[in-house]
């Protein structure tokens, strides 16, 4: 890998830990801004996995900082999957649609940018990580859409124990 490659996947690096920072803060804002403990919880756990992809983007920083191999970096923890059939009535629901629409279309930026930085590197393993990165976008963005659909055909959010 040249040095300009490198270059460019550090400023990628830094661009994605910031935005996943940025996301964490949106989701606390959204959990604020939800009415029903459903959407309390919804939020506040998108922005634990939001710190969750921080802190492993930082561990990757490290690392190549020290020229160690990416291959030890462990993955996020999983993303529960919620299959209610009934949810809560979320009183707030104009302000809940907004906030999901912004969130559905971050999660879709962000997949998008650490497949393209999967693509920078030239070992499997650590391309690996990025496109496993991409994929836990993907389910952040699947979960923001089924709240989506619910919240917008039912006025109830789905999502809790």
């Amino acid at each position: 890998m040249n040095e300009d490659t490198k270059a460019k996947i550090d400023t990628l690096l830094t661009d994605a830990m910031n935005a996943e920072a940025q996301a964490k803060k949106f989701y606390i804002e959204a959990a604020a801004k939800a009415s029903s403990n459903a959407g309390k919880n919804l939020f506040n756990e998108l922005a634990d996995f939001e710190q969750g992809h921080y802190d492993r983007l930082q561990r990757i920083i490290e690392a190549r900082g020290k020229g160690l191999n990416l291959a030890g970096i462990t993955a996020p923890q999983k993303i529960p999957t919620k299959s209610e059939v009934e949810g809560q009535f979320e009183p707030n629901k104009d302000e809940i649609v907004s906030v999901l629409t912004l969130g559905i279309e971050a999660e879709k930026k962000a997949r998008a940018k650490y497949l393209e930085i999967s693509k920078m590197f030239d070992d499997e393993e650590s391309k690996a990580i990025f496109i496993n990165m991409a994929e836990e976008e993907r389910k952040h963005q699947s979960i923001l859409e089924d709240q989506f659909y619910s919240i917008s055909n039912k006025g109830t959010i789905i999502w809790g124990d």
